[in-house]
């Protein structure tokens, strides 16, 4: 049996706003549009955990949190008894392994680069071990531009009047002259080379985008694609908050951003730059697949694409991820099979992103690892009766969960609160239905789902 190579792309903090998903009616992403046009789009993929450290172990595990003990940026590779990852179970079966960019966590130092008004910030590689790779590229400083912030919504100028979590709270257009100097240049740069000379072995070979994380900083002709006064906002309700549970309502009220970003009148500013990062990013993708297609492994690469976690632009009165609702955990996953193999355009059942090690494994011929919570989609490519045999599990921070079964969320947090959203009737997830007594049977059906 020939083993498909893998070109893994792994965009940070791109949730599911793209063309082929339709939950954005502004979002331009021709590249991504293209990618699901010749392989199978999950349409309701959801990331383990909403955040990007905690997602990416889980997804190199194929285990939620509470197995691999990463729910934030707890210690994983000298921790014993780790997990083993998948890029380690690749090489001892004969992959050659190649990444560069963002594909284990690391963080730009933006604090630094904030305080001191550095005209870029350097990059900090922390989970990144290079001896698990054949060969890795890291990211190289990111260009900051001049005057910040953009949107005036803070004085950096006195800097320890701003709480952290805004030192990258920002976004507007970069200096057209350091496009060039931008991390994920490089990456798309690095990839492309060796996709022009790929070694005789299969390969993997991964891609880590780090756009469209913020600051929002890029290039102006990806905001001119959304002239601001047609850019659309999500659909919001001010008493939302209202009928959900203490610990939810206080990781949204701690930073109090939707407040702030109302009052600076920053709101479509905002959503126009993310959507502006977002067509970026589908950019480089493009960039990515045209190296592949000139590439001598074109005929025999399969293609992932994935978001780590997704984002909020003011749903539910909350930005950011680091929540449990259905715009912080929904992301893109596309699965496209090298060249020639048969797969289904869609799959609209719930899945995981813990699904790609055990994936990966079924597309590379060689067993997965036991004890994972991972399961195999490769059916789902082809078989329009395949389901998950088990609904997707989200956690964000211990005791707290969220399962989504077919169009139902359920969450129970670790005070025993609850919340229950049908998604059909309620795609927003503005009505919590969990102290309703006419839901009483699928509570009783999801709770043991859900384990606290």
């Amino acid at each position: 049996m020939q083993r498909s190579n893998i070109l893994f792309i792994v965009a940070d903090d791109l949730n599911s706003w793209i063309g082929p998903l339709g939950r954005h009616p502004d979002v331009q992403t021709p590249n991504i549009d293209r990618l699901a046009a010749r392989g199978t789009l999950f349409s309701r993929a959801y990331c383990p955990a909403p955040y990007c450290n905690a997602s990416r172990l889980s997804v190199f595990t194929g285990c939620y949190p509470d197995k691999t003990g990463v729910y934030r940026d707890e210690p994983f590779w000298e921790a014993p008894l780790r997990r083993p990852t998948f890029l380690e179970h690749l090489r001892q079966h004969g992959y050659h392994c190649f990444g560069a960019g963002k594909v284990f966590h690391g963080t730009f130092d933006y604090k630094t680069a904030t305080r001191t008004s550095a005209p870029e910030a350097l990059w900090r590689d922390t989970e990144n071990r290079p001896q698990y790779w054949d060969g890795f590229a890291p990211n190289v400083s990111e260009p900051m531009p001049p005057d910040r912030p953009l949107h005036r919504m803070f004085d950096f100028g006195n800097f320890e009047s701003v709480a952290p979590r805004n030192h990258i709270f920002d976004w507007g257009p970069l200096p057209d002259d350091r496009e060039a100097d931008l991390p994920d240049e490089k990456v798309v740069a690095s990839i492309s080379e060796f996709l022009r000379h790929p070694p005789e072995q299969p390969f993997f070979c991964a891609a880590g985008l780090y756009k469209p994380h913020l600051p929002w900083y890029v290039p102006q002709r990806f905001f001119d694609l959304y002239p601001i006064d047609k850019v659309s906002l999500p659909f919001v309700k001010d008493d939302d908050l209202d009928d959900v549970p203490a610990i939810p309502r206080e990781w949204v009220e701690r930073g109090n951003d939707h407040a702030t970003v109302l009052q600076h009148g920053q709101w479509r500013h905002a959503v126009q730059a993310y959507l502006a990062a977002i067509s970026y990013c589908d950019s480089l993708i493009g960039r990515l697949l045209d190296a592949l297609e000139n590439s001598p492994a074109a005929e025999d690469t399969m293609v992932v694409l994935w978001g780590d976690n997704g984002f909020h632009l003011g749903e539910k009165l909350h930005w950011r991820k680091f929540v449990l609702w259905e715009e912080a955990t929904r992301v893109p996953l596309i699965m496209a099979p090298p060249s020639g193999a048969p797969c289904l355009a869609r799959h609209d059942e719930p899945v995981s992103l813990i699904d790609i090690f055990p994936t990966l494994c079924d597309m590379a011929g060689i067993d997965s690892l036991p004890d994972i919570d991972g399961a195999s989609l490769a059916p789902l490519l082809t078989d329009t009766a395949a389901t998950r045999a088990e609904p997707p599990l989200m956690t964000w921070l211990p005791g707290n969960r969220s399962v989504r079964a077919g169009h139902w969320r359920y969450t129970r947090y670790s005070d025993g609160s609850e919340e229950l959203y049908d998604q059909s009737a309620d795609p927003f997830e503005w009505t919590n239905l969990a102290r309703d007594l006419r839901f009483a049977e699928v509570l009783d059906r999801l709770r043991p789902v859900c384990p606290p």
